[in-house]
C-alpha cells in the first residue's frame, strides 16, 4: 500500500486519502503494529522469513503429517499476531509488551509440545494425557485472544458461545438441549481431534491458501498491479463515465491478486473513487461503484476469494472445477455493476477522462506486460491436471525468475523481505479465522446442533424450497456482518448446506449458493466492511454508500437463486448450448435489471415502466424457455414504448 506515487503515474494527483489509514480505522485485520523499532523489524523479518520459507518448502517437496503441519502452521500464526496486534488501544505501539512476549514464547512452546508430543499421542492409541489436556486448554485460550486481536469480536463471541453451548446443553430446554460435554472432552476435541483447531478450516489455510497469499504477494511486488491498474484506464478511462467502468475492470483483475474486499477498495479505491468525483459522479455513488466491483474481485476466476479453496476441501472437488463454474455467475455480477455505471453517466450526461489524466498503456505493457505470464502458467498447471498446492508453488518460481527480465519488475533481495513480511502478516487473520471457525465447526458435529437446526429451518420453511432459500440467505448474510468471507463461508456451509441438500439440491449448487452469500456480506448494510472503506475514500455517509452498492450488486443477490434451479450456470449437468443459452439469457437479463433500477433507457423511464423491465429481467435470469419467451415479450413492449415516444418528441416542435 506504501507506493511511490510516481508509481501511479498522471492519476497520482488525484489521491486525497491514506487509504492504508482508513483501512485501520475501520477494519480490524489492519489494526496491526507499523513502527517497530530496529530490533522488532528484524525479529519480524527472521521470524516472517522461517514462516513462508517453511511453507514454500513444503509446498515443493512435500508436508510432513498432517496434524504436525498444521500445528506449525498455527504456531506461527498465533506467535506473529502477538507481536503484530496489540492487545489494547493503550498498548505500545513501537515493540510487543511483556503480556505480548509472553503470549509470543506460550504460543511457540505449545507449538513444539504438540509436534513432539503427536507421535506418543497415537502410540497411545488415541487416549489423551494430563499434559495434552493443559497444553490444549492454554492452545483453545491462545486461539481466542489472537482471534480477538485480529478477527474481531464477532468470532470471538460466535465461537465463545459455540463452545458454552457445548459444555451447559444439558441446562438448555426446549429442542436445543443436549447431553452436554466435559471440559476435557472439549479439549480433546479442539486440541487432538480431527476437527477443532486443526480441522479442515486451518487444513486449508495451512496448504492453499498461504500459497496463494505468497503468490499475491510476488506478484504484486513485480507489478501486476500497476499493469492491472494502467490497462484498465487504458481500456475504459475515455469511455462515458470511463473511471467507473475503470473501477470495475481494475477491480475484477485485482481480485485475481487479493481476496478481500476492503483490501480491493483500499488499493483501486485510492485512485478510481477521486477520478469518478472529478468527472461528476456524486461521493456516495462513486464509493458503492468501488465497494460493489471489489467486492466482485472475491468470486473473479482463476484465482478467487480463500472460500473457494475451502469449498473445493468441502466438496473433495478439484479447485479448477470451482473456478470454471464461477465464469458465468462472475460475469453477470460485474455485467450488472457495468451496465448501470453506464446508464448511470448517460443519464446524467457524464464523458470519459481527459488525455491528460491517461497513462501511457503502451509503455506500461512494455515495461510490465511479461509479468502477466504467471496467471497463465497458473492456469496451465491447474487445467492439466496439477493441485492448486503444485500450480501456486511453480507460479511462485516462474514469477520470480520472469520479474528478472526487467529492472522494473525484478524481485531482489530487498523484495523478497517485504514479500516474506507481507504475507506473513496478510495470513494471520485468515489463519486465526480459520482456527477459530474449527471450533464451531467441531461443536456443530459434537452436539449435533447443525442437524437441529437444519431440521427446524426445514420445518420453518413448510417445505418450500424458495423459502428456504431465502433463509439460508439471511443466515449467511447474518454471519457474514463484520466476518471475514472465509469464516462466515465454513460457518454458514456447516449450518445452512445440510438444510439446501435435505431439500435435494446439488451439494454443488448449495455450496455455491452459500459462497455468493457469504462474499456479498461485504456490502449488505448495516455492517458493511467494504462500503465503510468506500465511505470513508469518497467522503460519504458509509449507510448511503453500503446501499447503493447493494443496488449495484443486485445482480449478484439475484442470480444465486436460480443457478439452484439452473444448474447450466454452474456448468454443471448440462449441454454446451444450455450452457451458451444461460448466459446470453442471463446477461440480457441482467441488463435489463440495470435499466429497471436506473430507470433510464435512452430516456427517462416512467414508474410504471421500471416494474416491467424488472420481471423481464428476472424472467430472462431464470432458468426455462416459458420464463425466457415471457421476459423477451414483457422487455418488447417496453422497448417499443421507448422508441415511440421518442418518436414523438423527436418530431414535436420546439
Amino acid at each position: 500500500m506504501n507506493k511511490d506515487s510516481s508509481a501511479l503515474g498522471p492519476i497520482a494527483k488525484v489521491l486525497p486519502v491514506d487509504a492504508e489509514a482508513l483501512l485501520e480505522k475501520v477494519d480490524v485485520e489492519s489494526r496491526y503494529r507499523k513502527n517497530f523499532s530496529d530490533f522488532w523489524k528484524i525479529a519480524i523479518l527472521v521470524i516472517s522469513s522461517i514462516f513462508i520459507g517453511y511453507h514454500m518448502i513444503t509446498s515443493g517437496i512435500g508436508i510432513p503429517e498432517a496434524i504436525k503441519h498444521r500445528a506449525i502452521h498455527v504456531g506461527f500464526v498465533l506467535a506473529l499476531v502477538f507481536l503484530y496486534y496489540p492487545g489494547t488501544k493503550k498498548s505500545i505501539r513501537s515493540r510487543p509488551s511483556a503480556v505480548d512476549l509472553v503470549l509470543f514464547f506460550t504460543a511457540i512452546a505449545v507449538t513444539v509440545f504438540t509436534v513432539l508430543d503427536r507421535d506418543a499421542f497415537l502410540m497411545r492409541a488415541g487416549v489423551a494425557s494430563m499434559a495434552e489436556n493443559i497444553v490444549g486448554g492454554i492452545l483453545m485460550l491462545l486461539v481466542l485472544e489472537a482471534c480477538r486481536r485480529a478477527v474481531g469480536p464477532q468470532l470471538l463471541i460466535l465461537a465463545v458461545l459455540f463452545l458454552l453451548y457445548a459444555w451447559l446443553g444439558k441446562y438448555i430446554p426446549g429442542v436445543f438441549s443436549h447431553r452436554g460435554q466435559s471440559i476435557k472432552r472439549i479439549i480433546y476435541q479442539m486440541y487432538l481431534g480431527s476437527q477443532g483447531i486443526f480441522g479442515l478450516p486451518i487444513a486449508v489455510s495451512s496448504t492453499y491458501l498461504i500459497i496463494f497469499v505468497i503468490l499475491g504477494a510476488i506478484l504484486e511486488k513485480s507489478g501486476l498491479g500497476k499493469l492491472f491498474n494502467d490497462l484498465a484506464l487504458g481500456v475504459g478511462g475515455r469511455l462515458v463515465g470511463g473511471p467507473a467502468k475503470v473501477s470495475v475492470v481494475a477491480s475484477a483483475l485485482m481480485g485475481m491478486i487479493s481476496g478481500s474486499a476492503a483490501t480491493n477498495v483500499a488499493t483501486t479505491g485510492a485512485f478510481t473513487i477521486p477520478l469518478m468525483k472529478k468527472i461528476g459522479y456524486k461521493p456516495h455513488f462513486a464509493g458503492a461503484v468501488e465497494a460493489a466491483a471489489s467486492t466482485g474481485g472475491q468470486i473473479m476466476p482463476p484465482i478467487m476469494g480463500s472460500a473457494a479453496f475451502i469449498m473445493a476441501e468441502f466438496l473433495g472437488m478439484r479447485y479448477l472445477d470451482i473456478a470454471a463454474a464461477a465464469i458465468i455467475p462472475a460475469m453477470l455480477y460485474f455485467a450488472g455493476v457495468y451496465f448501470q455505471i453506464d446508464l448511470r453517466a448517460r443519464k446524467i450526461g457524464l464523458k470519459g477522462l481527459d488525455k491528460e489524466d491517461m497513462p501511457d498503456v503502451l509503455h506500461t505493457v512494455l515495461r510490465y506486460g511479461h509479468m502477466i505470464i504467471p496467471i497463465f502458467v497458473l492456469v496451465y498447471l491447474m487445467m492439466d491436471g496439477r493441485t492448486p498446492l503444485f500450480a501456486a508453488f511453480y507460479t511462485v518460481l516462474a514469477t520470480g525468475i520472469l520479474s528478472w527480465m526487467r529492472k522494473e519488475t525484478r524481485v531482489g533481495i530487498k523484495e523478497l523481505k517485504a514479500i516474506a513480511v507481507n504475507s506473513a502478516r496478510a495470513s494471520l487473520s485468515i489463519g486465526t479465522a480459520m482456527a477459530t471457525a474449527g471450533f464451531i465447526i467441531a461443536v456443530l458435529s459434537m452436539t449435533g446442533i447443525g442437524i437441529i437446526l437444519s431440521d427446524n429451518i426445514v420445518r420453518l420453511s413448510g417445505g418450500s424450497l424458495p423459502i428456504a432459500l431465502v433463509l439460508v440467505m439471511i443466515v449467511s448474510i447474518i454471519l457474514g456482518m463484520g466476518l471475514p468471507t472465509s469464516a462466515c463461508y465454513v460457518i454458514a456451509a456447516s449450518i445452512a448446506v445440510p438444510i439446501l441438500t435435505k431439500m435435494g439440491v446439488h451439494p454443488f449448487q448449495a455450496h455455491f449458493y452459500v459462497f455468493y452469500y457469504a462474499c456479498l456480506s461485504t456490502i449488505t448494510p448495516p455492517v458493511a466492511l467494504a462500503a465503510y472503506v468506500a465511505a470513508g475514500l469518497s467522503g460519504a455517509k458509509s449507510n448511503q454508500v453500503g446501499w447503493t452498492a447493494f443496488r449495484l450488486a443486485l445482480a449478484g443477490f439475484i442470480v444465486p437463486f436460480f443457478f439452484i434451479y439452473s444448474p447450466a450456470m454452474l456448468l454443471l449437468d448440462a449441454t454446451a448450448l444450455q450452457i451458451i443459452w444461460a448466459a446470453i439469457s442471463g446477461l440480457i437479463g441482467t441488463f435489463f435489471l440495470s435499466m429497471a433500477i436506473e430507470g433510464y433507457f435512452m430516456m427517462e423511464l416512467p414508474v410504471w415502466l421500471r416494474p416491467v423491465f424488472f420481471v423481464a429481467a428476472v424472467a430472462l435470469i431464470a432458468p426455462g424457455i416459458t420464463s425466457d419467451l415471457l421476459g423477451s415479450g414483457l422487455a418488447a413492449c417496453g422497448f417499443i414504448y421507448v422508441f415511440v415516444v421518442k418518436q414523438i418528441r423527436k418530431a414535436a416542435p420546439v
